[in-house]
């Protein structure tokens, strides 16, 4: 009998993950856009990008899509348009895996600077919104939870109509909800190690700590935009890493997912869509189409071993 639920349980995933979904479909790139990116980006709904990228290619993007601008409320890298006018005397640590500065966001200076100079710039380049990144700072300096609050609302007060999407922020997203449109899910399942310099899935007891994170975001209405991360280059792992992250999408009903590298120079894809459609990718870490017969193999050959036989101890035992 329980051989009979384990069998059931591997066509329930395998047909999961060959089924369409129909979704909004989101990306997250920070390289420069051409007339070679353009047309990928454009078969977006949702896009994320630097307040770096070229004006014109916003404005046409913005036409048919939601397009937002990265801005980050806790720290600063010197490249953005507003760096230039920081008082030192906001600096208050360092980010050494980004190279940024941490600023105090408690700052009524900061404040300014991103409310009249960080987001003005953003929308003057022909975003509908902003990317706020780094709430997860208040976890660092628990003391200025309030003031990070209290930030995201005076953005959304300011400019009551754009689009506001905040990158995780889990220990203050009962307080942001009625001021952000999505929260993006970074780390969804897979992740990038900074100290051995690998992408990597997380255990057992971390992704029941995500999935947490999902039935409260979820109990709160917010919509959940889902990144994960893995090496595009090496196709074994993204064809791993995607048939776990697709599992689990589904089993939490999470429907935008963006698979990319760690740097987001390059433009990721929607990891559950190509594994319905059927894709591999090339040594340059591009997509490229495969055949049926060649999908079924590797979604539900060797790829979906390691998740099957997880799932047969836990039944099995």
């Amino acid at each position: 009998m329980k051989w009979a639920k384990f069998f059931v349980l591997l066509v329930l995933i395998c047909f999961s993950i060959f089924t369409t979904r129909v979704s909004a479909s989101f990306a997250v790139y920070y390289g420069q856009i051409g007339p070679s990116e353009f047309p990928e980006l454009d078969s977006f709904d949702i896009i994320i990008l630097s307040p770096t990228v070229n004006s014109t290619y916003v404005s046409k993007l913005s036409t048919n899509h939601t397009v937002v601008g990265y801005v980050s409320l806790a720290t600063i890298g010197g490249w953005e348009p507003w760096a230039k006018n920081l008082p030192e005397g906001l600096l208050i640590g360092e980010n050494q895996n980004w190279d940024e500065g941490v600023v105090d966001f408690s700052s009524a200076e900061w404040e300014r600077i991103i409310l009249e100079e960080a987001v003005p710039y953003i929308l003057s380049q022909g975003f509908d919104g902003v990317f706020l990144d780094n709430l997860d700072y208040v976890d660092l300096y628990p003391e200025k939870k309030d003031a990070m609050v209290n930030l995201v609302r005076a953005i959304r007060e300011r400019y009551p109509d754009i689009t506001i999407i905040a990158n995780r922020g889990f220990s203050i997203a009962e307080e942001i909800a009625p001021y952000v449109d999505y929260v993006l899910f970074e780390d969804f399942v897979t992740y990038y190690n900074f100290s051995s310099d690998l992408y990597g899935v997380f255990d057992e007891s971390e992704l029941q700590w995500e999935f947490n994170q999902i039935q409260k975001l979820k109990s709160l209405n917010i919509s959940i935009l889902a990144l994960s991360y893995a090496d595009l280059t090496n196709e074994s792992q993204v064809m791993e890493f995607s048939a776990l992250i697709c599992m689990y999408a589904k089993e939490y009903n999470i429907s935008e997912v963006y698979l990319a590298d760690l740097s987001l120079q390059k433009i990721g894809f929607d990891p559950c869509e190509r594994q319905g459609k059927g894709a591999r990718t090339t040594q340059e870490g591009t997509p490229q189409e495969t055949s049926s017969e060649e999908n079924k193999e590797a979604v539900c050959g060797p790829v979906i071993f390691l998740p099957m036989i997880l799932l047969g101890r836990f039944i099995l035992r």
